[in-house]
């Protein structure tokens, strides 16, 4: 009787083997059928967007990428994101409008054209080596400057202050912003014309810089050493560097200054409401710039990190395009 009961419990254990395989194999061919490849797929991470340049305004920030192309990003009531195709070696990014220099040294401007302030003087008196434009406008006050390749400043926009009148001379780098422009001579003296009404065209007489960077009502520049020093309206303490920092550069903003320690390091002065003046933590950056209320830092490995203000996206570097996720790949059918 064991025996018995033994043969009969492995020949239903055989059935129930068969019965398991003819389902599998049912199975397999009805996916092959429907086209269903089940071989897994990888999926690829989107490369990062890099940057060559950042330039930050107020609203809105334009950048360059490694291949030349500018690419703007945040407000966009007036086409100020929208720059024209082509290929750009500097870039100046401004309130309602900015502007990029081609490898000829052809001034390109897009976005807002009153006063002409996307007007570059046709045909340009030289080709400009580099070009500024103005980072916080006000209503009415809106220029462009240049520089040629002799030193000369051209500028042009509105001019109610005389900001567009620039002295005659040679100029290392100019800056320009609300009403007001300054400019370095070549010996590192700073001069400064336009609008006055705190100063801010009033640089200390006794002193030299390495650069210059025109904000709002402030302006600021940089000492060989690496001392920053400001001048014009100080309400938020824009115009009072911390104590004890020396800087490798610096970018005056609406209410606000920044500077990069030799370390890359950005340390931020003035107005917060925005966390304009608190860059984040651990990082360290190539170059930065300052807009109206917001900052972006352009890191080493072309990156571009921006903070505070980010109400029309100026604060958000675009990303590339998501590539579509993988699908399974139909097999031909039976």
């Amino acid at each position: 009787m064991s025996s018995r009961l033994t043969l009969y419990f492995l020949t239903a254990l055989t059935a129930a083997a068969l019965l398991l395989f003819t389902l599998l194999a049912n199975a397999d061919d009805a996916s092959a059928q429907q086209g269903v490849d089940n071989t897994p797929t990888s999926t690829s991470t989107p490369r990062a967007m890099t940057f060559s340049a950042v330039s930050a305004g107020d609203g809105l920030t334009c950048g360059i990428r490694t291949d030349g192309a500018a690419v703007c990003w945040g407000l966009n009531a007036h086409d100020q994101i929208s720059p024209p195709s082509g290929v750009f070696t500097s870039i100046s990014t401004g309130f309602r409008h900015a502007c990029g220099l081609r490898a000829d040294g052809a001034a390109v401007c897009w976005g807002d054209t009153k006063y002409n302030r996307s007007t570059p003087p046709t045909p340009p008196s030289g080709a400009l080596a580099s070009v500024s434009v103005a980072s916080v406008a006000s209503v009415g006050y809106s220029h462009t400057c240049g520089l040629r390749a002799d030193g000369v400043a051209v500028c042009w926009g509105s001019n109610e202050f005389g900001q567009s009148t620039p002295p005659s001379g040679a100029f290392a780098s100019i800056s320009a912003n609300t009403g007001y422009t300054c400019g370095l001579r070549n010996d590192g003296a700073a001069v400064c014309w336009g609008n006055n009404g705190f100063g801010q065209s009033t640089p200390p007489a006794d002193k030299t810089f390495t650069s210059i960077s025109a904000g709002h009502r402030h302006a600021c520049g940089l000492r060989a050493d690496g001392d920053a020093v400001c001048w014009g309206y100080d309400g938020f303490g824009q115009s009072t560097p911390p104590a004890d920092e020396t800087f490798a550069s610096i970018s005056a903003g609406a209410r606000h200054t920044c500077g990069l320690r030799n370390d890359g390091v950005a340390v931020c002065w003035g107005l917060n409401d925005y966390g304009q003046t608190t860059p984040p933590a651990g990082e360290t950056f190539a170059s930065i710039s300052g807009g109206g209320s917001h900052k972006c830092g352009l890191r080493a490995d072309g990156a571009v990190v921006c903070w505070g203000k980010n109400q029309f996206g100026e604060s958000t570097p675009p990303t590339p395009p998501t590539p579509p996720t993988p699908t399974a790949t139909p097999n031909p059918a039976h």
